[in-house]
């Protein structure tokens, strides 16, 4: 076969009018009104952030699009990608610490490579850490803690659980998950005394060079993506929160190279597949900058990423649709780049989950990594002309909210005068309106519910924190109002 052979030779060359003229012919018969030089405005949106969605994108012969595992790391964080396939992560927060052991077992037995466990207020008892953790090799499944407020001792505890047991450091991997600025964001108070500043940069330098395959900070811009915010608010939320801590551990003295490395940040994947991958790829390319700034230029660089699918897009009513939503999520999420990935369970809104939705949601991510070979492609959205744009113009408006975040004198300060509060406030406000009226569709609830439904009984599940910025669900004033509580 000749090196120059052009399959399409023998077809003509499409062009941008005649498409067109094409467009307007359709739009006529819509009976809609548009300009003669522009009809396909007429098929145009605009995103929650304000980013035009224009109805046709073609590639930018001058975009320079980089390469997988070179900054700005838009490509992924890894030359290779995810080849083996992504770090599945179950998300374990049952109040009862020998069922929530006996679930941990069941998930690292049926799909899951991680624990993610939830202790304290919201999850298991922290005292019942041991209990949770009884016959889980610590040297072959990652864990990441979740305590909130008491982070820096369940940290140490951890530890020394690990110690006692004499698993070796190096074979450690997971996040201690100290995240001071996420408990002031959904409680409303943090301790950040010099005192507290001290315990967490020992505990981060502690595991940055014992347990070097170990994080001890993580960004959770759940937090905000669960409040109502844009992908742009979360997106400059978390570089904030992100820039915060490495001012924290560069200013006790870790290199700042070590710091980067500290750091692990948590999004949330939605249905909106597209608006995942771009997301995701823009918070890599904007922490890359950060990175620039900070005069670093390594592999630290790249920004680690969990995704987690979304909890407002969750619903009771209907909950079998919820299976629909955490499968193009976590498609978005691998496609996007993160690095590991949590599916909620499809009844997580409705109290407990049983051990159905806990295996489907295990299964999701293997199916797309064993079946659907998603990860054979190291970014397969890569020179996408609507992606790359999207990508683009997200990182752009992420960077101004970060940036108008530091203007005004940092995350803290955001969190705690209500700045940051309003600003989601009245994005949420204006999605939540949406949905009311009809005009987002919420599959089972304001489109298509089913009719006499009775709703699935599960436990009820222990409360997060509160008293912070709120946790809600986009169908959740519907539901009420149809007594689907």
């Amino acid at each position: 076969m000749p090196d120059d052979l052009v399959l399409a030779a023998e077809f003509p060359t499409a062009t941008t009018a005649e498409w067109r003229a094409l467009v307007a012919k359709i739009v006529a018969k819509s009976g809609a009104e548009f300009s003669a030089d522009a009809p396909e405005q007429v098929l145009a949106s605009v995103t929650a952030d304000g980013i035009p969605i224009e109805p046709l994108y073609l590639a930018d012969p001058a975009l320079e699009l980089g390469l997988p595992g070179q900054a700005p790391y838009t490509r992924g964080r890894s030359a290779n990608g995810n080849r083996t396939g992504w770090d599945v992560i179950a998300r374990q927060a049952h109040p009862d610490a020998k069922v929530a052991n006996e679930q941990a077992l069941e998930d690292l037995a049926g799909g899951a490579n991680s624990l993610w466990l939830v202790l304290g207020e919201g999850g298991t008892p922290i005292a019942e850490l041991g209990t949770v953790l009884d016959g889980v090799l610590l040297d072959v499944a990652s864990v990441t803690l979740d305590a909130g407020a008491e982070a820096l001792a369940v940290g140490n505890a951890y530890l020394a659980m690990a110690l006692e047991q004499r698993v070796p450091f190096e074979a450690m991997t997971g996040s201690i998950g100290m995240d001071p600025i996420g408990v002031l964001a959904r409680t409303g108070e943090t301790s950040l005394e010099r005192e507290d500043v001290l315990a967490i940069s020992a505990l981060a330098l502690k595991v940055a060079y014992a347990y070097r395959n170990m994080r001890s900070m993580t960004v959770d811009a759940l937090v905000f993506h669960e409040a109502g915010a844009t992908d742009a608010q979360e997106l400059g939320a978390a570089l904030a929160t992100g820039v915060q801590y490495l001012r924290l551990l560069t200013e006790e003295g870790m290199p700042t190279g070590v710091a980067f490395s500290q750091l692990e940040f948590r999004y949330g994947a939605t249905a909106d597949q597209f608006a995942t991958i771009a997301k995701l790829r823009a918070a890599r390319r904007c922490w890359s900058r950060v990175a620039e700034l900070s005069r670093l230029d390594g592999p630290t660089a790249g920004q680690r990423q969990h995704a987690v699918t979304s909890w407002p897009m969750t619903t009771r009513q209907d909950p079998w649709t919820n299976i629909l939503r955490g499968t193009v999520a976590a498609f978005g999420a691998c496609v996007g780049g993160a690095d590991s990935i949590t599916v909620l369970p499809f009844d997580a809104a409705l109290g407990l989950p049983d051990p159905l939705a806990r295996r489907i949601a295990r299964n999701t991510p293997n199916l797309l990594v064993e079946e659907s070979h998603i990860a054979k492609v190291v970014d397969p959205a890569g020179g996408s002309g609507y992606v790359e744009a999207l990508t683009e113009a997200l990182a752009q408006e992420a960077w101004k909210i970060f940036t108008e975040i530091e203007a005004g004198g940092g995350i803290m300060t955001a969190l705690t005068d209500g700045s940051l509060a309003d600003r989601i406030a009245a994005a949420r406000e204006a999605r939540l309106a949406a949905v009311a009226d009809g005009s987002e569709t919420v599959l089972g609830v304001n489109a298509f519910p089913p009719a006499g439904e009775t709703l699935l009984e599960r436990s009820p599940a222990p409360e997060p924190p509160g008293g912070g910025l709120p946790r809600i669900r986009w169908s959740q004033a519907l539901e009420v109002s149809d007594g689907g509580r």
